[in-house]
């Protein structure tokens, strides 16, 4: 529930924000306009940075974007406008505070790739990515934290074992 909710509560704010910065004397508000923007639209929360960063680490999670493609927000374009403006967080000075990487890769499939927005409402979809996630993970942790005992020590080891329970064996 707390991620729906800080789902809408980000997109809110892409729906009234433009995202794409234009240098040109066009866009340039007056102070009159500035000043009557600010009173009619939301005023950006203080804790922006931190919203964002717990939001794009909602994308590494099959389910949440399911849910996301459930309920159309995939399909509008101002929330893919949203998900292009949250590609600055793969500068490694912002990469560095991602915990979950897979929320990076998911961004730009869905950013790039509209068959994968669409099939993402499909429930079978989404576990064959929860199941392919998962033995990703299951990779990684054994090529980082290895498979155990080497061969050699884990024979002597369990050699030890039966040997030590032959000696506590009543005979």
């Amino acid at each position: 529930m707390l991620l729906c909710t800080l789902a809408f509560f980000i997109y809110s704010f892409c729906l009234n924000l433009d995202f794409e910065m234009v240098e040109t004397e066009d866009a340039i508000m007056t102070e009159q306009d500035a000043a009557s923007s600010t009173t009619t639209s939301e005023e950006l929360p203080a804790n922006r940075f931190e919203l964002e960063l717990e939001f794009i680490q909602c994308l590494a999670s099959p389910a949440y974007l399911h849910h996301l493609a459930t309920t159309g927000i995939l399909a509008e374009p101002s929330f893919l406008q949203f998900l292009e403006y949250l590609q600055y967080w793969k500068q490694p000075e912002y990469a560095r505070l991602i915990q979950y990487p897979h929320c990076l890769f998911f961004l730009d499939l869905l950013i790039n790739n509209p068959v994968f927005r669409r099939e993402l409402a499909s429930v079978s979809f989404r576990n064959f990515i929860h199941e392919q996630q998962f033995y990703s993970w299951q990779y990684r942790a054994q090529s980082l934290y290895g498979q155990g005992l080497p061969a050699e020590e884990h024979d002597e080891t369990s050699e030890s074992k039966e040997v030590s329970e032959q000696k506590q064996a009543p005979t």
